[in-house]
C-alpha cells in the first residue's frame, strides 16, 4: 500500500495504525496482518502508519497474477463482502503441517545433541528407544528421520522461500 500519486484525491482514505491487525510490524515501514472469517490479509505500508489516501503498487513480475488475487480479496474485505477463501497456492495441506511438524521438531532434537534413534522413539514409536544397535541401523524409522533432517536441512538452508511461491505445491 502507497499514498495515491497526484490527481487520484478519490481514493480510500486509510489509517493503517486503525485496522483490526492482529499482528502488526514497524519495521520498514509497516507490516501488518488481518484475519477475517475467510483467512488472512497481509499489507505492507511502505510510508509507516500515518494516514493517506490508499493506492496499492504492484510489481509487474512473475507473480502478477498470484498478487492480484490477493489484492482483490484485500478490496472485497475493504468493500465489507466476503473476502472469500485464501487461494489455494497459499495453503498448506493438513499433511504437509505435520510434516513440517516432524521435520521442525527432528531438527531441534538432534541440533540439541539428542541421539537420533531418541528422536525416532520420540517422533514415531516408543519402542525404537530399546532396539539393539544393529537393529536400528535397518530400521525404517531411522531411514525416515534421515528423510526429515534432510529435508529440515534444506529448508533451513534457503529452501523455505520456494514455499512462499505458488509453484511449490
Amino acid at each position: 500500500m502507497a499514498p495515491a500519486p497526484p490527481g487520484f484525491e478519490g481514493c480510500l482514505s486509510l489509517e493503517p495504525g486503525a485496522l483490526p491487525a492482529e499482528n502488526a510490524i514497524h519495521a520498514d515501514g509497516f507490516h501488518v496482518s488481518i484475519r477475517d472469517v475467510d483467512g488472512l490479509h497481509r499489507l505492507w505500508f511502505a510510508g509507516g502508519d500515518a494516514p493517506l489516501k490508499a493506492a496499492v503498487l504492484i510489481p509487474l513480475d512473475a507473480h502478477l497474477p498470484e498478487r492480484l488475487q490477493s489484492l482483490q480479496r484485500w478490496h472485497r474485505w475493504l468493500s465489507r463482502q466476503a473476502s472469500g477463501p485464501v487461494p489455494r497456492w497459499q495453503r498448506f495441506s493438513p499433511y504437509r503441517i505435520h510434516r513440517f511438524s516432524l521435520m521442525l521438531r527432528a531438527w531441534d532434537g538432534v541440533s540439541k545433541g539428542v541421539s537420533r534413534q531418541e528422536v525416532a522413539s520420540v517422533l514415531f514409536n516408543p519402542a525404537l528407544k530399546k532396539l539393539r544397535s544393529l537393529d536400528w541401523k535397518n530400521c525404517p524409522e531411522r531411514r525416515r528421520l534421515h528423510r526429515l533432517l534432510k529435508a529440515a536441512q534444506h529448508l533451513i538452508e534457503d529452501g523455505y522461500r520456494r514455499l512462499l511461491k505458488p509453484d511449490s505445491e
